[in-house]
């Protein structure tokens, strides 16, 4: 791993805090194919959300799975509360930011361990114009995240991941965030926070900003909110991603044995790394699930996925 990716300050945050913002940790050129590959389902400022009919998006394609559109069947919702576009996509430039080289390395370093899951990759757009709503209340994220509730100590944190496509500030709907410092004799159960009864709180919310390419790192027990955009004809952009070491069944999102059917899955496996498929759940070279039948039974599966790895580790 290479410590110098990551700002120690900005690590030490997400340790006391619970969350802290990584500029520049996506290459530019790789954020600006990745913001392309979304206009297959998000359309550009320059066409204001008011100006579209509720619904937009591609036109069907049989070859995509509903996995990676949702709604290329015809067309996608623009609502907030609309299902979103899901990893696998039909793009690989948004696959690959998912699975990104830097983001394991972060999730590595911050969850301490090298052992570790995707669980979650998402794409979403936010408007300023159009009838979207988009101020919530504080709240944590687990209670859609685990079954039970989470565990501070390191082997049962997860972590959640921003990833910005698109310039995020203040005024481009930056999401708000509150230090654990001032959250933990909150009670666990408690989920959500009134503006009235946290109304403290509500005054120490500090916004994520952060220049295209930044990530928001944050650990589901912290406390934040989205909030609209205020700058006329914006928009903003973003992948969710979120990562949890092995062995944490009471974890999950989405399942990656769902999406294996699409074409959009394999696509994705003849040009993933070892590395990207092991964060998926492939199981490791010299795992005893591997055995000559399955070796040639995979391989027939995914005919353009190069098998040295796992072959020479069972040689």
């Amino acid at each position: 791993m290479d410590q110098s990716l990551f700002d120690p300050n900005a690590v030490d945050r997400w340790h006391d805090d619970g969350w802290c913002v990584l500029e520049g940790l996506i290459p530019t050129g790789e954020v600006d194919a990745a913001r392309e590959a979304l206009a297959p389902y998000y359309p550009a400022p320059s066409k204001p959300a008011s100006s579209m009919p509720s619904h937009a998006g591609p036109p069907a394609d049989p070859s995509i799975s509903t996995q990676s559109a949702n709604s290329r069947e015809g067309t996608f919702d623009l609502s907030w509360d609309a299902p979103k576009p899901m990893f696998p996509f039909a793009e690989m430039a948004l696959n690959q930011l998912v699975v990104h080289p830097r983001l394991i390395a972060l999730a590595e370093e911050l969850l301490g361990t090298d052992q570790i899951r995707l669980y979650q990759g998402l794409a979403s757009a936010k408007y300023s114009e159009g009838p979207q709503d988009y101020e919530q209340l504080l709240h944590v994220d687990y209670g859609n995240h685990t079954l039970v509730v989470p565990r501070t100590d390191m082997g049962y944190q997860h972590l959640e991941l921003f990833v910005y496509l698109s310039d995020v500030t203040s005024e481009t709907a930056a999401t708000r965030m509150v230090s654990r410092r001032l959250t933990a004799d909150i009670p666990v159960e408690r989920t959500y926070l009134s503006f009235t009864d946290y109304a403290p709180l509500y005054e120490s919310e500090v916004p994520a900003s952060g220049p295209a390419g930044s990530v928001l790192a944050y650990r589901p027990d912290v406390f934040h909110r989205g909030t609209s955009l205020s700058a006329e004809g914006s928009v903003r952009y973003l992948l969710h991603v979120a990562y949890k070491p092995v062995a944490t069944d009471w974890l999950g999102y989405q399942s990656w044995p769902a999406a294996a059917e699409g074409a959009p899955w394999h696509r994705f496996v003849s040009e993933a790394t070892l590395r990207q498929l092991t964060v998926l759940g492939f199981p490791e070279p010299g795992h005893p699930y591997w055995t000559d039948e399955t070796l040639n039974g995979v391989a027939a599966r995914y005919p353009r996925l190069d098998m040295t790895p796992w072959r020479t580790i069972e040689a």
